[in-house]
């Protein structure tokens, strides 16, 4: 090859080079300006190898002469079909596709129009233009058009079908693009030169140079597509049929990424039922998930949360300490632990106690956090009131010392079982079932938590006068099947036979009390009866006594000592401290019981003996 040849291949070679340069820029552009400038520099390529195509070939050898319009811009045209269905999605794809086959149909009847002014009679032709040249472009471009389709179903079909065998991204691209260039090389030059002398030049022409140019493209797409955008690409198998219907690379990514959404979808779904705040976050520690849970705590919508959006509802006194402590902990890949505020939109605070633990994918690499965020602005109230309480309590050495040991217990237990159960929710190889039992148990631990707090703060009502009185009328039928309905499966659960006894009628049994008070007093002993009773039964009801309600809740449970059928009454103590039969709770239930009772006018008593059952009565007057 002499000198001159060989400069002509580098100019070849720069060309190339100035195209896919072209193409890759105003892809990479399409984010702010769209696909729009590439879709118009394809529709100027169009032109340019429509005229190149079949008026200019250089001489590259004895042998070999080539076409920048069809090696270059022809083979650029078909590398971004590729890279169009490989980064943006099958819809694109089409568009492009048709835009370039209405773009060269457009042209042929332009070309047919200009063919049929230069043969008119009035027509001034400076350039002495044959149309011969219009002839026998509009042959060439009716050929590329329909060869432009092949080429492009090829293309899709070949990529998918190469995908199934090589992983590798520059081998799958190189290969499907060589049988395609090659396809159109054969093809378009026995279908618009086969009556050409050099016919045999120009396939062999363009089977190399078609070629050479797929190798160029290869590497500078793939490059582009592994160092520029970088995406994990996945492949799937289609049938030929599938082919502008099957999932694109993109789209696969997609799906791989919901494929693991799928995954913990049954997570997430669980997370809605438990009463505290879960979140998830990606290895930088920025959020990538809450749950509703979340969202009520805070007063903000899962949207608002994500990536650092959280912080902007944290307290402005607590922000900057949370966030230098969090994103340490995350640099370190350590557990992280914190008591904070957030200030919702409404101006109310709530206090929060959030811990974040590391999650592991299965080569125990950290991919993100998993954490919880518990509202703990109540007990933080009751801090508050229990600096009052515990000056009064002091009166009794006795009430103190079993308010302190019962409320150090009995809070923290729950609270321990929420945040031990949310760490073992971390680890990577739980089952469906394991995960519904611990959030489950979750449930319960936070559901009991709420009730101590709640009789906490009924009973610190009730010693500072705080409680008023509400009347109205109320069915007191309707209060017993509703308990009956509540607690039914309580004792189902226990195998405990549970039944109600009315002792009016419908129309005698409706009476002016407060309703709400009625419900408590009930409610307490029911559910004590049902903690303290681990088979048999219990009947709950009421007679009318005189000018009087006597109520009844009568158990077969563990039963009450003698000498301590008094001391249940008193606030924070319940039947035996001491005994194995002591069971969850503040002990104050009974106490609340008492005082709403004589709130209404009434009294309360029980019997008992011991290892057989109890039962209490309480009066209320009948108006």
């Amino acid at each position: 090859m002499d000198t001159n040849n060989f400069d002509q291949l580098l100019i070849f070679l720069l060309q190339g080079f100035i195209v896919a340069f072209l193409i890759l820029l105003l892809f990479r552009l399409r984010t702010k300006t769209g696909l729009g400038l590439l879709f118009t520099t394809l529709g100027l390529f169009q032109f340019l190898q429509v005229f190149l195509a079949s008026t200019l070939y250089f001489k590259i050898s004895d042998t070999l002469i080539i076409s920048p319009g069809s090696s270059v811009l022809f083979s650029a045209t078909l590398f971004v079909i590729l890279l169009i269905y490989i980064k943006e999605d099958a819809i694109t794809t089409r568009k492009l596709i048709h835009a370039l086959i209405i773009t060269n149909i457009v042209l042929c009847f332009l070309l047919i129009a200009f063919r049929i002014n230069i043969e008119g009679a009035n027509s001034y032709n400076t350039f002495n233009i044959s149309t011969a040249f219009f002839r026998t472009n509009i042959f060439v471009l009716l050929m590329g058009t329909f060869i432009l389709y092949l080429d492009s179903l090829l293309i899709i079909f070949l990529l998918e079908y190469t995908s199934k065998y090589i992983s590798n991204l520059f081998f799958r691209i190189l290969i499907t693009m060589s049988l395609v260039l090659s396809f159109d090389a054969v093809f378009f030059s026995i279908g618009s030169f086969w009556y050409f002398d050099n016919l045999e030049t120009l396939l062999l022409s363009g089977l190399f140079s078609k070629n050479f140019m797929a190798l160029f493209y290869s590497i500078l797409f793939t490059l582009y597509l592994v160092y520029i955008e970088k995406e994990k690409l996945r492949s799937s198998y289609v049938n030929f049929k599938d082919i502008f219907h099957s999932l694109t690379y993109k789209q696969k990514f997609e799906v791989a990424e919901k494929a693991v959404q799928l995954s913990q979808s049954r997570y997430h779904v669980l997370t809605n039922l438990v009463p505290v705040g879960i979140f998830m976050t990606n290895v930088k520690g920025e959020t990538t998930f809450v749950n509703p849970k979340w969202c009520s705590i805070t007063g903000i919508s899962q949207e608002q949360a994500l990536q650092d959006g959280w912080l902007n509802v944290v307290h402005p006194d607590d922000r900057d300490k949370l966030r230098s402590d969090w994103y340490k902990a995350a640099s370190k890949r350590e557990v992280s632990d914190a008591e904070y505020r957030f200030l919702k939109p409404d101006g109310s605070i709530t206090w929060v106690l959030g811990q974040a633990i590391p999650e592991y994918n299965e080569s125990k690499q950290i991919i993100g956090y998993v954490g919880t965020i518990t509202d703990i602005t109540t007990i933080k109230l009751y801090e508050l009131e229990l600096s009052r309480l515990k000056d009064k309590a002091e009166e009794s050495d006795r009430l103190k010392s079993a308010f302190l040991t019962n409320m150090s217990h009995e809070i923290r237990t729950p609270m321990n079982g929420i945040l031990g159960l949310a760490e073992l929710l971390n680890e990577p190889k739980l089952s469906g079932n394991e995960q519904q039992l611990y959030l489950e148990l979750i449930k319960e631990s936070g559901a009991r938590m709420l009730d101590i707090i709640n009789d906490i703060i009924d009973i610190s009502r009730i010693a500072t006068d705080q409680v008023k009185i509400s009347t109205q009328s109320v069915n007191i039928n309707d209060q017993t099947e509703n308990l009956f309905i509540l607690f039914k499966p309580q004792a189902n659960k226990k195998n405990i036979t549970l039944s109600r006894s009315d002792g009016l009628f419908e129309k005698d049994a409706i009476i002016t009390t407060d309703k709400q008070k009625l419900n408590a007093i009930l409610t307490n002993l029911v559910k004590n009866a049902i903690k303290y009773t681990d088979h048999g039964s219990i009947e709950f009801g009421y007679k009318k006594v005189q000018k009087t309600l006597q109520f009844y809740v009568k158990d077969t449970g563990i039963g009450i000592a003698q000498d301590r059928q008094e001391a249940i009454f008193d606030r924070f103590v319940q039947a035996d401290l001491e005994s194995r039969h002591a069971i969850e709770g503040a002990g104050i239930g009974l106490s609340i019981a008492k005082a709403y009772v004589e709130m209404l006018n009434g009294r309360i008593w029980l019997e008992s003996i011991e290892n057989k059952g109890t039962t209490f009565y309480f009066t209320i007057p009948y108006i």
